[in-house]
């Protein structure tokens, strides 16, 4: 894995050794971030970024070096939490730019809201097999995680994507290979723009 743009274009990420007890990581494809970010590039100087299920924080580490203001990154497993720290640190990222929440993606995402968090971009990537989508769709929302123009944008498989409560939050969806990346918005005056 390596970072496709922006400060720390082409630096090396550490991901996790192959092993029988380390979880499944499908990490974010090169071709899934690098168009993801070619969309989101002139919208990301100083902005919040949340990576929801950030593995080894490929995406939240892509959005720091393209002018992010801050990220937090929400991982369940607190081996990939190490690895994220691991890589920022690695990459000499001041403290002060991010968080990481190693706790159960509910757990956070409530724990965000009791704080009175709001994110410019929400990025969720989870595993594939666990059909979470409604619900992350749905905490975000009844959370008001996203500021009015906000974006939460889910990875999910181009096989079985999912709807949402409603279709007029889909701002737009695009494939990618076997990946689908569906952006969403909950302000009612976002589709009127």
């Amino acid at each position: 894995m390596r970072i496709i743009g922006g400060k720390y274009k082409g630096r090396k990420l550490f991901s996790m050794p192959k092993r029988k007890d380390t979880k499944l990581l499908r990490p974010t494809t090169d071709r899934v971030k690098e168009s993801v970010f070619s969309i989101l590039d002139e919208y990301l100087e100083g902005v919040r970024f949340l990576d929801l299920f950030a593995g080894t924080g490929n995406v939240g580490i892509e959005a720091l070096s393209r002018g992010a203001g801050e990220v937090v990154f929400v991982e369940s497993d607190r081996r990939f939490c190490e690895l994220i720290k691991k890589n920022l640190k690695t990459l000499g990222i001041s403290p002060d730019k991010y968080r990481i929440i190693c706790d159960d993606y509910t757990k956070a995402l409530k724990k965000l809201a009791s704080a009175g968090r709001k994110f410019d971009f929400i990025y969720a990537d989870p595993p594939y097999e666990k059909g979470y989508y409604n619900r992350i769709v749905n905490l975000v929302k009844n959370f008001n995680l996203l500021d009015e123009n906000g974006l939460l944008i889910l990875e999910e498989p181009k096989s079985n994507p999912f709807l949402p409560n409603d279709i007029k939050w889909i701002v737009e969806r695009r494939n990618y290979g076997t990946t689908t990346v569906t952006f969403l918005n909950f302000a009612e005056s976002f589709s009127e723009e």
